[in-house]
């Protein structure tokens, strides 16, 4: 048997050709070990938090201070308010997105428009016109609602699935764009109660608080068919 001498030589040769072994190795050491604390770290059950998937960009740490306190000051019973953010483009963010759904996250939502339509013709959102009094909430501080309400296109029953965010006062300073956002509830999300109370809290924080706020409001033509996917 022919042994082959160990020295600086033998393993500087084995170092430069067989390296990617040994940062292959670490890569995988640290996935499993990420993946096994991820499964194994303990979750804040469905029915005792709440997220806000926001679907734009914004101040997360000032967003998320913000939620933080209407917890601990109104809904000490949640032991999460969160939330969550995906940077908007036509390519990763869209599949980031649908992931998302897909994978159930998320209780309220901040959608732009096109994003909000499509979803909400699919059936994903709470029919907010058969919540007790939303309705009449941001009538009386003059929201036009009427760009929220969508045709379900398994029932075909148009329903007020989301609140347009034009108009609403202070949460610029947390989602930047706000205005061509819709305010939207998920249906089956593991927590109705938890996230209808929070979306109650968001419109009396963020609603303009008179008629005449806009009053002057030219509601954007919608000439997107509902009957189209995004």
């Amino acid at each position: 048997m022919i042994k082959t001498p160990v020295n600086a030589r033998v393993l500087r040769n084995h170092f430069q050709y067989s390296w990617w072994k040994y940062a292959m190795s670490v890569l995988l050491i640290f996935f499993f070990w990420n993946l096994f604390f991820t499964m194994t770290a303990p979750r804040t059950p469905e029915n005792e938090k709440v997220e806000v998937y926001v679907y734009g960009y914004g101040e997360n740490e000032a967003f998320s201070q913000y939620l933080e306190n209407i917890r601990s000051a109104e809904m000490p019973d949640m032991k999460e308010i969160v939330p969550l953010f995906t940077v908007p483009d036509d390519t990763n963010g869209l599949m980031v997105l649908y992931t998302h759904v897909a994978a159930g996250e998320g209780d309220v939502f901040l959608l732009p428009r096109d994003n909000f339509q499509s979803y909400a013709s699919d059936g994903l959102f709470v029919a907010l016109d058969e919540v007790d009094g939303i309705v009449e909430m941001c009538e009386k501080a003059g929201i036009n609602l009427e760009r929220g309400w969508r045709k379900n296109r398994e029932t075909e029953e148009r329903h007020l699935y989301g609140i347009p965010a034009t108009g609403f006062t202070g949460l610029s300073q947390y989602v930047y764009g706000s205005d061509n956002l819709f305010l939207s509830i998920r249906i089956l999300n593991g927590n109705d109660e938890g996230s209808e109370a929070l979306f109650r809290i968001l419109l009396r924080e963020f609603l303009p608080e008179g008629d005449s706020a806009a009053a002057d409001e030219v509601p954007e033509a919608d000439h997107v068919d509902e009957s189209a996917s995004t």
